[in-house]
Parts: C-alpha cells; structure tokens; sequence
C-alpha cells in the first residue's frame, strides 16, 4: 500500500457491509416488521464480516487498521482538541472513534445474542430477550447517529475529508472556501 493509503480494501469493504446490514436490518424490524429467517441471517452474516474484520486487523501490519487501545490520555487530549476547535489529523481512528468502534461491535453482538436467544427452547415465550434486542437496537442506530455526526464536526475539525476515505482508502483533505489552489 501507498503512503497515501488511509483505509485498506478489507477494511472499507467491511465498514460499508456493516453499515448496509445494519440499516436494512432496522428497515425490516422496524417499518415492515420482518424478523424472519431473513433478518436472521443478515444479522449472523453482519457477525461473521466483524469477525473477519477483527481477525485481520489483529493479523495486519498495515497500522491504520490494527487496534488500539486509547487510553484516558489520549482520550482527554483528543477532547481537549475538539473544544479548542483544532483536531490533529488521525490516519485512522481517533481515539474516540476506536472505542466507538469497539462498542458498535459489543453491541452488535450482543444483538445477534439476544436474538438467537429469543428463538431457543429455554426461552421461548420469554419477553426479556426481544425486550433487550429492541433496546440494543436503540441504543446501536442512537451510536450510528452519532457516528455520522462526528465524521462530520471531526471532518471540519481536523480538516480531514473522513467520508471520502472511507470510499476510496486515500487521505483527503476538505477543500477550504477560499483556499489558494
């Protein structure tokens, strides 16, 4: 990979298959309230790419996209940045965004749990499982929400065109009003 390269193929492949799944999961559920053998499957096969997603980021030498784990430090620093208005450009995620990333997976998870939970026989009949899928899913698009919203304060922020490196993998930077060419 080039030196320009944010974002491998792997990993933009698996961000946008999540993202798809998710929202056409929350579709089903939740305006044509379909949680059929459809929604099922879509729900594991959303599993099975963040386990292939985890795996080669535990095995790749590629930096960007291996894990971290932003400790409280570098966590202050980056919202000391934030407030001040000026956030240093991050080739890959900034420290909030990986623990984001970490939770979207828990809880995505914790999704495919609840639900395989729900269909057993031990729990059959029980409302507790649906009760907490349905209160994960809230708490899932509510982290989505703010996952778009922050790849727009921090694209501005840091002046990093976050969105377009996540389609083509190469570093961008916002093109500023005004700005010499």
């Amino acid at each position: 990979m080039d030196a320009n390269t944010v974002w491998p193929w792997w990993v933009r492949l698996s961000h946008w298959l999540v993202a798809s799944g998710v929202i056409a999961l929350w579709l089903m559920s939740y305006l044509w309230y379909e949680t059929d053998w459809v929604h099922r499957t879509l729900g594991y096969t959303i599993v099975a790419v963040v386990l292939g997603r985890i795996l080669l980021g535990c095995i790749t030498q590629f930096k960007p996209a291996r894990f971290y784990w932003p400790g409280m430090a570098a966590i202050s620093l980056h919202l000391a940045q934030i407030r001040s208005g000026q956030v240093q450009p991050h080739r890959g995620h900034n420290p909030l965004g990986q623990w984001a990333v970490y939770l979207m997976w828990f809880l995505i998870a914790a999704l495919a749990t609840t639900g395989w939970l729900s269909r057993t026989d031990a729990f059959w009949g029980e409302d507790w499982p649906l009760e907490a899928h349905a209160m994960l899913s809230y708490c899932l698009m509510g982290l989505v929400a703010v996952h778009v919203l922050a790849i727009f304060c921090i694209s501005k922020l840091s002046g990093q065109h976050l969105l377009s490196q996540m389609i083509h993998g190469r570093y961008a930077q916002l093109k500023r009003k005004g700005a010499v060419k």
